[in-house]
């Protein structure tokens, strides 16, 4: 069994800084994933009764925001950086892309049809379908960090174009999802060693906590954190 996977090392430099932030940025919403596949695996064998659909939905969160966060590269920002570094920059992280995209999909349309009965819940099964791309998505998730050096962006792009390039990518991503799952997952799914992800504005923060988590509060708990970030104690 792959996981659990370890969590990818930060890239130097500082987060406020614009030319740093983008690395880190996505370094951070990587780990994320990570954290979110290493929970699926850890949880499915285990999982039964009235706790299948909490984890389905839980589940379903992680791989639509994974495959959510890849449609917007290849939809927006990777065309957008490739304006000033250049066409086909990009390209072998698309590339990689096609390696584990269309067995993201098949899982979800497993997930899908367990969540609406017309599927029986099958931990092993769900766990042999994580691995059939886990490996080559996270070889992914450690390969394109480099993409986004701080150097390669400094050479090519002003502070303001990246600030502009940051928020066109984050008002696209709020405008696709769904607020009661992804935004309790970024939380969940954290690192704490990186408590500035996601880098939400602070009543959003709250709103998460006390308000999007509420719909599917049962969820929540299979993620590593708790809605506070605190690292959740690990049982049995």
């Amino acid at each position: 069994m792959p996981a659990p996977y370890p969590l990818l090392d930060m890239p130097p430099g500082d987060f406020k800084n614009m030319f740093d932030y983008p690395a880190i940025n996505m370094a951070a919403a990587h780990n994320a994933f990570i954290q979110g596949i290493n929970s699926m695996v850890s949880h499915a064998p285990k999982v039964e009764g009235n706790k299948v659909q909490p984890f389905i939905i839980f589940s379903l969160a992680v791989v639509d925001s994974v495959h959510h966060h890849h449609d917007l590269e290849e939809t927006f920002y990777f065309p957008e950086l490739e304006k000033k570094l250049g066409k086909g920059a990009l390209a072998a992280s698309v590339e990689q892309h096609h390696g584990f995209v269309p067995q993201l999909i098949e899982l979800k349309g497993y997930l899908e049809a367990v969540k609406e009965g017309k599927e029986k819940y099958d931990g092993p099964l769900l766990v042999e379908k994580i691995n059939s791309f886990s490996d080559i998505m996270i070889h992914h998730l450690s390969d394109e960090i480099p993409n986004l050096e701080s150097g390669k962006l400094r050479a090519v792009f002003t502070e303001k174009e990246l600030k502009d390039l940051d928020s066109g990518f984050m008002k696209l991503a709020l405008a696709k999802i769904d607020f009661n799952t992804t935004l309790p997952l970024s939380v969940v799914c954290g690192n704490p060693a990186t408590p500035w992800f996601p880098p939400f504005p602070t009543p959003l923060k709250w709103a998460t906590r006390y308000w999007f988590s509420r719909k599917y509060r049962a969820a929540w708990e299979f993620g590593p954190l708790d809605l506070y970030g605190t690292p959740r104690v690990a049982s049995g």
